[in-house]
């Protein structure tokens, strides 16, 4: 790898400095930031609306490992969803330069996706998406829920 001076990440961001000035080194970090939303969105929604629905309102399941790890899958379901085609945006407008595209911004590049493409281009790719968020979910969500109750709180409700 490395830059053109071979000086690895230095001299890769004084290569994209050289290119583009500041806006360059931050190219896509709106989309980014996008993602990030609706990744936690959907992780929160699907998690607390699982555990709310399940155990609080239809009395379906008890609030324990069970319900977290189902929870779990639940929020790795809509995080994927909301963000992926935030992720895809995120992805071809920081590559385009490379490509030999140019987008005026993140919603052209939107934009073009969708004209060209369609709206299922947003969700190429979303089942390996999905495989690697659950596993971390499932650790995640049901550690965290036993760490409370280890340190003498009740599970999140």
């Amino acid at each position: 790898g490395g830059g053109a001076e071979g000086g690895g990440v230095l001299g890769e961001i004084a290569s994209v400095w050289r290119e583009g000035g500041l806006p360059a080194l931050f190219r896509g970090a709106s989309p980014l930031v996008v993602r990030g939303a609706l990744f936690s969105a959907g992780q929160t929604l699907g998690y607390d609306g699982c555990k709310t629905a399940l155990s609080q309102r239809a009395e379906i399941m008890e609030d324990g490992p069970a319900l977290h790890m189902l929870g779990s899958i639940v929020a790795a379901f809509f995080a994927t969803v909301l963000s992926a085609p935030a992720d895809v945006v995120m992805t071809r407008y920081q590559a385009a330069a490379q490509m030999g595209n140019a987008y005026a911004g993140p919603l052209e590049c939107f934009g073009s996706i969708i004209k060209n493409e369609g709206a299922s281009a947003f969700y190429r790719g979303w089942s390996p998406y999905f495989l690697r968020i659950v596993p971390v979910f499932l650790t995640f969500h049901p550690l965290f829920e036993q760490l409370r109750l280890l340190a003498g709180l009740s599970y999140m409700s």
